[in-house]
């Protein structure tokens, strides 16, 4: 099995404060702290296709739409951009569309758009219509990022201030809000088929929420030395986060497992956002080290599908007719061994243009640690995912 080098990292020369990739394409457009966006495509030999300068201060949040012919960016001067992404020309801009400055992004699908601001604020938008159709006001402080679950066309909240809250779009009020976690929470996806939450937390936690029980954690994970500002979903079992400590890890969910270091921008490099390519061969990612670097992960999805492979020959191979001569003397183990759990180290800074840098890192500054509850008793046996890890 051959295993592609990663690729040289793409320079922007100020930090990327977020980052997408497109849907379909070796596409990746960048949100800059000065207010830039930049759009490369990444290979071999990366290509700056084009760079514009929509915003009068630091870009917060880019996402694609869902076929990639338009993206939408936020900025801290609580405007919203959409863009066309082969020509960067503007096709929709609304300005003032907060009182507060925008923090987060969520494109649901081709018409609903959801933003989220630094004292809490939810506003769900139709791009069709002028106005917010829903406004919601729950949190009390930033809102760090949110999830849709299509399914349940419901909107999952991770919050600065320490509260998980879902919306169903319809209606105006909290569907629930959970308790509160003492630790700000900062990045969140959905897992085991939109079954579970992951959220990871300022003090290095990740904790696992059922879906339709969110008054408290069902489990976490404990080994990240510094807080986890973001997280990427591999599979329904598997994640990968991204570290104050500059590290990103492989972790395992239900059972849950730390599987290894996927890459490292460096000490003193906080990680801001970590996303899958469209192929799953790169996991890209984007730090204080002012670039969006690539970690080849496509061996791990080889690794699974060779298993498959070999699993189904066994069977095919089977014969009835020796099962039947062999049955009184042979059995066959079929256990998978069990992964150690490996524990890291953790610490966080962040944001935008110069007064952007000083109020993110206000926001994600260290803390003095809390009396956590005791964590809840976790199942360690790894799974098959990683069994040749």
């Amino acid at each position: 099995m051959t295993t592609r080098p990663n690729l040289a990292p793409i320079n922007t020369e100020n930090t990327v404060f977020d980052f997408d990739l497109h849907p379909s394409q070796d596409l990746v457009i960048s949100g800059l702290i000065t207010g830039r966006l930049q759009c490369h495509r990444y290979g071999d030999a990366h290509e700056l296709l084009w760079d514009n300068k929509p915003f009068k201060k630091s870009c917060r949040g880019v996402m694609f739409n869902p076929d990639g012919s338009k993206f939408y960016s936020i900025s801290k001067d609580r405007s919203i951009v959409c863009m066309d992404t082969q020509t960067a020309k503007v096709v929709d801009l609304r300005e003032n569309t907060h009182e507060q400055p925008l923090n987060a992004l969520l494109c649901l699908n081709e018409n609903l758009l959801a933003t989220g601001d630094d004292q809490g604020l939810i506003k769900l938008w139709d791009t069709r219509k002028k106005d917010a159709i829903m406004t919601w006001k729950e949190h009390e402080d930033f809102i760090a990022q949110m999830v849709f679950n299509e399914d349940k066309n419901t909107l999952v909240v991770a919050g600065g201030d320490g509260y998980l809250s879902t919306w169903q779009l319809r209606k105006q009020e909290v569907s629930a809000m959970s308790d509160h976690m003492e630790d700000e929470l900062l990045s969140v996806v959905l897992v085991k088929n939109n079954e579970k939450a992951v959220v990871g937390s300022q003090e290095g936690v990740l904790s696992i929420w059922d879906w339709g029980d969110w008054g408290d954690y069902r489990d976490r994970i404990i080994g990240h030395p510094e807080s986890i500002g973001a997280i990427a979903k591999l599979d329904e079992d598997t994640i990968c986060t991204g570290s104050s400590d500059g590290m990103i890890r492989l972790v395992s969910i239900l059972p849950n497992g730390f599987h290894g270091i996927l890459g490292d921008h460096g000490e003193d490099m906080p990680i801001e956002q970590i996303k899958l390519a469209h192929d799953k061969r790169y996991i890209v990612s984007s730090g204080h080290d002012e670039s969006l670097r690539f970690w080849n992960v496509e061996h791990l999805y080889q690794e699974e599908e060779e298993k498959d492979e070999d699993a189904e020959q066994d069977a095919s191979n089977d014969s009835p007719a020796l099962d039947a001569v062999d049955s009184s003397s042979q059995s066959v183990q079929n256990d998978t061994p069990a992964v150690p759990t490996t524990n890291a180290d953790d610490d966080w800074e962040d944001d935008s243009d110069d007064s952007d840098v000083a109020d993110k890192k206000k926001r994600k500054k260290n803390k003095k640690q809390k009396n956590m509850p005791p964590p809840k008793k976790k199942n360690t046996k790894a799974s098959t995912f990683f069994a040749d890890l």
